[in-house]
């Protein structure tokens, strides 16, 4: 089983949350808005060995997100293309565990691409005969592996949205809800959880793809046409994409004043 563990030490100005399980990950997350001294708001996603995390296939549609491998091997599928990234190789490899020639550890997804990452072992075993490890992959292929990632423009929705994505995984089910979120909660049971995340998601600019149709309009209006139904009923129950129950409390004054 893997086994997360907050970095040592943190990255500036955040404050790890920790999933157990066979999707173990750590989010080291900000916890206030860009200063004049750190003005780019940074996560720092890891992930233990053998984990089998991934962010999950999805888009943005008003940032460009910009990740930086600094340990560990990873796979990244970008618009239509698997590549794997080791930290060791110094970027791009081919599974001979060498560079190809493509330097560098940091990728850039633009509007609208799809996306996905994780662990690489993780990736490849599966879509390799019997599973075993290949002495031609990545030297680091099992370090634990570690990624920042933030966007442009510059703003708090990325923190946002992992400390409220998080909040409401990890929240208890005696957590406090008016009647109409325990109604919710009673007739979707296990897709409860899933229901509040779709209004995270509507709100905060992660777009899941539901239904892969190879990217297109198509599969860009099923996703955005689900999010929307869901956040629409969501607004009538009085499910929050962020609440304050799940922010930190400086991130949480900065959301107010834009909200307001």
């Amino acid at each position: 089983m893997p086994e997360p563990t907050a970095l040592t030490p943190l990255p500036h100005g955040t404050q790890p949350v920790i999933r157990h399980g066979p999707q173990a990950v750590v989010y080291h997350i900000p916890t206030s808005s860009p200063s004049p001294t750190h003005p780019t708001l940074k996560t720092t996603i890891s992930l233990p060995v053998h984990s089998t995390w991934t962010s999950g296939l999805h888009f943005h549609t008003q940032h460009t997100e910009y990740l930086r491998l600094l340990k560990g091997s990873i796979f990244v599928y970008l618009d239509g293309e698997v590549q794997i990234l080791s930290a060791k190789a110094g970027g791009l490899v081919c599974l001979g565990g060498h560079g190809d020639g493509k330097s560098g550890l940091q990728l850039t997804v633009e509007k609208y691409a799809r996306h996905e990452w994780g662990r690489a072992k993780e990736y490849l075993a599966p879509r390799i005969s019997g599973g075993k490890v290949s002495s031609s992959w990545p030297e680091d292929i099992d370090d634990d592996v570690v990624v920042e990632e933030w966007t442009d423009p510059v703003d708090i929705g990325k923190a946002l949205f992992f400390w409220n994505l998080n909040g409401i995984i990890l929240t208890p089910n005696s957590a406090k809800l008016s009647p109409l979120e325990r109604l919710a909660r009673y007739l979707l049971g296990d897709y409860w959880i899933s229901f509040q995340l779709f209004s995270v998601f509507w709100c905060l600019d992660n777009w899941p793809v539901f239904f892969s149709l190879k990217g297109g309009l198509g599969e860009q209006g099923i996703t955005m046409a689900v999010l929307g139904f869901m956040r629409l009923v969501g607004w009538i129950i009085g499910v929050k994409a962020v609440e304050s129950r799940r922010t930190p409390w400086k991130l949480w004054k900065a959301y107010e004043e834009i909200a307001a």
